[in-house]
C-alpha cells in the first residue's frame, strides 16, 4: 500500500483519480462579524464580506476576541494539568509512604521476633531453674524422711516444698509453651511483613512515571499560557493584521495515516480532519485529545461546516457518500448519510446562509442538497470530466464549479441555470505521451468582498505521469469574468496547489500544496510572483483559515496537521505546541 500511495502522489492523472483537492471559499467576514454577536465565528467554507467586518460592532477585533478565548482555554488547561500533577504527586507520596510504613513494620516485626526469641530463652531458663528446684526439694524430702522419721512437721514442710517447686515447674512449662507459640506467631508475621515492602514498592515506579508525565505535561503547557498572555497584551496594544513574513509553525498534530482534509471548528477550539483511514477526526487544540468516528467506507477527503452554533459538519467520501455530523458534543455523531455521487466526492461547500450544500464528483455532476434534511434540490450537468471543486459566491446568488479540464461554470442559485463559463484551462494539459489529462481546478476561493475568484492547481505540465508542473493560482475579476493573473511561485517548484485562501483583508492570498516536496506561497493581488514562501515537510492536500484570521492549518501527506501563525511577531519567546496524537 505504501508503494501505491507514493506512486499516486508522483503521478499527474493518478493524483486526480486518488486524491481530493483543497477547496472552499474565503472567510465570510460580513457573516463573521454578524455571527460574533452570538459568539460563532465562521469557517472558511462560509461566504466572504468586506474588510470592515474584521472588527465587531463594539470595536474589538476578531483576533483580540480569540486571543482572550485562547488565554482562557490555556488557563483552564494549566489548571487542569496542575490538578493532575498534584494528584500524581499525592499518589507518589502515598506510594513512598507505603514503602516507608512497610519497612517500619518490618523493623517492628524484627524486634517482635527477637523479643519472642528472648522470651523463649528466658522461659527455657526459668523452666530449667524450676526443674532444679524440684530436684532439690525432692532431695530435701528424702533427707528429711531419713533423718527426721518421726518429725511429721518437718516431713510436711518438705512435701510442701516439693509441691511448691512442682507448681513452679508447671508454670514455667506453660510460660515456655506460650513463649514458643508467641515466637511462632512472630515468625509467621515476619514472613508476611517481609513480603510487604516488595509488594508496595511495585507502586512506586508507575507513580513516579505518572508524576513525571504529569509534571512534563504541565511544564509543556505553561509556556503557552505565558505566550497567550503576551499575545493578548500585544493585540490589545495594536490590532493585529496577518503578516506572511512572520509565518511560523505553532502546533503539530500527528496521526497514523496521511491527512486529506481539515477544517477549524467555529470556536477555534478544535480541528476536524479526514484521512486515508476512512474516519472523521476532531482534535482539541488545547488538550490535544482526539475523538474519531468511522461511517465512510473509503477515504474521507471532502469537508465543509454549516454556519451556526450547532457544530454540524459535512463530509464526503471516496465511495460517494455524503454525511452530516453533529460535532458539538464530546462525540462525533453521524446524523445522516446519503448516496450523493457515483464514485469519488471531490468537494463539499455550503451556501452563505447555510441552507444549501453543493457537492462535486467524479460522475461529472454538481449536486445541490438541502442542508436541513439532505434532499436533492438540483442536479447540475454539463461538465465532461471529473468535477473537482465547487464554491458559492459570497452574495449567495451564484455557484461556481471547476473540472479536470479547467472549465469553470457559473450557475445561478435558484433557477440553477448556467450563466457563463470562465476559462481556467491554463490549469489543464493533455499529455500526448501518456494520453492522459492532468491538472484541473484543485481549489476555489472568493475574496472577502466577492470581487475576485481564485482557482488553483498546476500549470506548465511537462510530465503527466510524474506530475511535473508548476503550482499555480488563476485570479479572475468576478464582475467581468476576465482572467487577471496567473500566479506562480517566485522560485522554481514542482507540484500543484490543493488549497487556496484570501486573507481576511483581501490584500493577499495563500496557496498550499506540493509534489515531491510541500510548500505554502503568498501572493499580492497585483503580482504574478509570490512574495513569501514557506517550506512544508510534505504535500499539503488541504488548507483552512482559523476564525481569528491569523492562523492557517494544512493537512499533509506525512500524517500531520500543522498550524501556522501569521500574526505579527512580538517580544516573547516563541514555542512549538506539544504534538497531539491519535
Amino acid at each position: 500500500m505504501n508503494y501505491q500511495v507514493q506512486l499516486t502522489v508522483a503521478t499527474g492523472p493518478c493524483v486526480a483519480a486518488r486524491r481530493r483537492t483543497a477547496r472552499g471559499t474565503a472567510l465570510c467576514l460580513v457573516a463573521f462579524a454578524a455571527t460574533l454577536a452570538v459568539s460563532r465565528p465562521l469557517h472558511s467554507d462560509d461566504a466572504a464580506a468586506p474588510q470592515a467586518a474584521v472588527t465587531q460592532a463594539a470595536g474589538e477585533s476578531v483576533a483580540l476576541k480569540f486571543a482572550r478565548h485562547d488565554l482562557a482555554r490555556w488557563t483552564e488547561q494549566v489548571k487542569r494539568l496542575g490538578e493532575t500533577a498534584a494528584v500524581a504527586a499525592a499518589a507518589l507520596d502515598s506510594a513512598n509512604k507505603g514503602v516507608a510504613d512497610a519497612k517500619a513494620a518490618q523493623a517492628v516485626g524484627d524486634k517482635a521476633l527477637a523479643d519472642a526469641a528472648s522470651a523463649v530463652t528466658a522461659a527455657e531458663q526459668a523452666k530449667a531453674g524450676a526443674a532444679k528446684a524440684v530436684a532439690d526439694s525432692l532431695e530435701v524430702l528424702k533427707k528429711t524422711a531419713i533423718e527426721k522419721q518421726g518429725d511429721q512437721a518437718a516431713l510436711t514442710a518438705a512435701n510442701a516444698g516439693v509441691d511448691a517447686a512442682a507448681k513452679v515447674v508447671e508454670a514455667a512449662t506453660k510460660q515456655l509453651a506460650d513463649a514458643i507459640d508467641a515466637r511462632k506467631q512472630a515468625e509467621s508475621n515476619k514472613v508476611a511483613i517481609d513480603k510487604k515492602p516488595a509488594e508496595v514498592e511495585t507502586a512506586v515506579k508507575p507513580a513516579t512515571e505518572a508524576k513525571a508525565a504529569a509534571d512534563k505535561a504541565l511544564a509543556d503547557v505553561q509556556p503557552f499560557l505565558t505566550l497567550s498572555g503576551e499575545r493578548l497584551t500585544a493585540f490589545e496594544k495594536t490590532p493585529p493584521l496577518p503578516d506572511p513574513a512572520a509565518t511560523r509553525l505553532v502546533q503539530t498534530i500527528t496521526h497514523d495515516r496521511p491527512l486529506l482534509a481539515c477544517r477549524f471548528d467555529a470556536n477555534g477550539d478544535g480541528l476536524f480532519a479526514g484521512a486515508e483511514d476512512n474516519a472523521f477526526h476532531r482534535w482539541d487544540l488545547f488538550t490535544t485529545s482526539g475523538i474519531h468516528s468511522q461511517v465512510h467506507k473509503s477515504w474521507l477527503g471532502a469537508m465543509a461546516c454549516l454556519p451556526g452554533p450547532a457544530g454540524t459538519v459535512l463530509t464526503g467520501g471516496h465511495e460517494g457518500k455524503l454525511t452530516w455530523w453533529t460535532a458539538a458534543d464530546s462525540a462525533l455523531s453521524a446524523v445522516r448519510t446519503i448516496d450523493a455521487h457515483k464514485g469519488y466526492i471531490r468537494a463539499v461547500t455550503v451556501s452563505p446562509d447555510g441552507t444549501l450544500v453543493a457537492t462535486a464528483g467524479n460522475d461529472h455532476l454538481v449536486k445541490v442538497w438541502s442542508a436541513t434534511d439532505g434532499t436533492l434540490v438540483k442536479e447540475l450537468a454539463g461538465h465532461t470530466r471529473h468535477v473537482y471543486n465547487v464554491a458559492f459566491h459570497p452574495s449567495g446568488t451564484a455557484l461556481v464549479s471547476g473540472d479536470l479540464l479547467g472549465v469553470i461554470k457559473q450557475w445561478a442559485v435558484g433557477p440553477w441555470t448556467e450563466t457563463r463559463e470562465l476559462d481556467g484551462k491554463v490549469l489543464w494539459k493533455y499529455d500526448t505521451g501518456f494520453k492522459a489529462d492532468v491538472g484541473g481546478v484543485r481549489s476555489f476561493a472568493f475574496s472577502a468582498d466577492g470581487t475576485h475568484l481564485a482557482a488553483a492547481g498546476i500549470t506548465d505540465v511537462s510530465n503527466a505521469f510524474a506530475g511535473i508542473g508548476t503550482p499555480c493560482v488563476v485570479l479572475f475579476d468576478w464582475e467581468s469574468g476576465k482572467q487577471l493573473k496567473v500566479m506562480k511561485p517566485k522560485d522554481a517548484f514542482q507540484g500543484s496547489i490543493y488549497g487556496v485562501r484570501f486573507s481576511p483583508a483581501g490584500d493577499f492570498l495563500v496557496g498550499a500544496g506540493g509534489g515531491g516536496a510541500g510548500g505554502m506561497w503568498f501572493w499580492k493581488l497585483d503580482d504574478e510572483k509570490s512574495f513569501q514562501a514557506i517550506g512544508l515537510p510534505s504535500v499539503a492536500y488541504d488548507l483552512d483559515l482559523h476564525p481569528d484570521g491569523l492562523r492557517l492549518a494544512v493537512a499533509l501527506f506525512d500524517k500531520t496537521l500543522r498550524i501556522y501563525d501569521l500574526s505579527p511577531k512580538f517580544e516573547a519567546v516563541q514555542v512549538s505546541a506539544p504534538p497531539a496524537t491519535k
